[in-house]
């Protein structure tokens, strides 16, 4: 019987070949991951955006992204210092929550609390496909964890920063300006981070609930709600969010008198309130960041209505809404 003929100095010569080149490719990607470390390392060091040493910041940051793909964990602590990588956190935390979820762990408490914002996709937030992902696998961690209560943290982070994905704060088609949705989101969360629930649709016919909110630029969101009982006085509530919009500052309650309830409603027929649109052309706010959003709500007659004013200083509506602020024990403070 024939044997087929196998040349052994051949096969010794393709492995070494393979061999080589498989060891090349691996030292080749070890190379590109240490060059982009060096050079995101000389980029932090500069902390200058515009500086040569940050000209080749995204690409590097690629790199280490590709390399943790490709099974380097290594690079994880330094992509942690990118909190715009949502996408990847969320690919990472997934893939390998413990991994992931340690990593977070050895960094300082802002850092972790910037890395969880990072994860629930920052001031956009998340789609909800990605959004369900992430809180599953966060809620998935059980207790006996020593990630447990870091795993609660950026839930909390993420519902937060995803409220309008929990939550229908506001009618359909409510804010219909080209940025309505960045307002559903925006308006949501805070609503969410002072704990407050929607009061849309009216629960019943005879409920009158009013709500006023107010959303600085530069601080948490603070909000007084007024609900009117049977007998005419007022149940009135007001909430403060902490600076992480993660716990209540201040959440304190005292009451109205028939006659005070009722001079607030005057006040509200007065300026016109459910006649008053939505929103109103503001071009300041395109061109002037510092102020604050006042979102008045009410629920009436089984109707409900809200109107959007950006600084209303001493006008009708903006009077309205400090009454319900000194009603509840805090007045406001300066023009806007």
């Amino acid at each position: 019987m024939l044997r087929p003929y196998i040349n052994v100095g051949c096969l010794m010569i393709v492995s070494a070949v393979a061999f080589a080149a498989s060891s090349y490719a691996d030292s080749s990607t070890t190379a590109r991951r240490d060059s982009a470390l060096k050079g995101i390392q000389a980029c932090l060091r500069r902390n200058e955006v515009s500086s040569r040493e940050c000209k080749s910041l995204n690409k590097n940051v690629q790199t280490l992204v590709d390399s943790y793909r490709q099974g380097d964990k290594s690079v994880l602590p330094t992509l942690l210092r990118f909190t715009y990588l949502s996408d990847f956190y969320g690919e990472a935390l997934i893939g390998d929550p413990d991994g992931f979820l340690s990593a977070v762990s050895r960094l300082s408490d802002a850092d972790q609390f910037a890395v969880a914002s990072g994860l629930a996709g920052g001031m956009v937030g998340l789609l909800r496909p990605k959004f369900d992902a992430i809180r599953a696998t966060l809620m998935t961690v059980p207790d006996s964890s020593p990630n447990y209560q870091l795993a609660r943290t950026c839930l909390g982070v993420l519902e937060t920063e995803n409220a309008s994905l929990l939550a229908d704060y506001f009618p359909p088609q409510t804010f219909t300006d080209r940025a309505g949705e960045i307002l559903v989101h925006w308006f949501s969360r805070e609503l969410y981070a002072l704990e407050e629930k929607p009061l849309w649709p009216p629960a019943s016919g005879n409920q009158r609930t009013y709500r006023i909110t107010l959303l600085p630029s530069f601080s948490p969101p603070e909000s007084v709600t007024l609900t009117v009982s049977a007998d005419g006085s007022g149940q009135i509530n007001f909430r403060a969010a902490d600076s992480r919009r993660q716990h209540l500052s201040v959440d304190s309650g005292s009451t109205m008198t028939p006659q005070q309830v009722a001079g607030f409603s005057q006040s509200l027929y007065d300026l016109q309130f459910w006649q008053l649109p939505t929103q109103l052309p503001q071009l300041r706010r395109e061109i002037e960041m510092d102020g604050t959003e006042w979102i008045l709500e009410g629920v009436e007659d089984g109707k409900y209505h809200v109107v959007l004013r950006w600084c209303p200083g001493t006008t009708p509506f903006g009077q309205a809404g400090r009454n319900l602020f000194e009603f509840a024990g805090h007045k406001l403070k300066g023009s806007c």
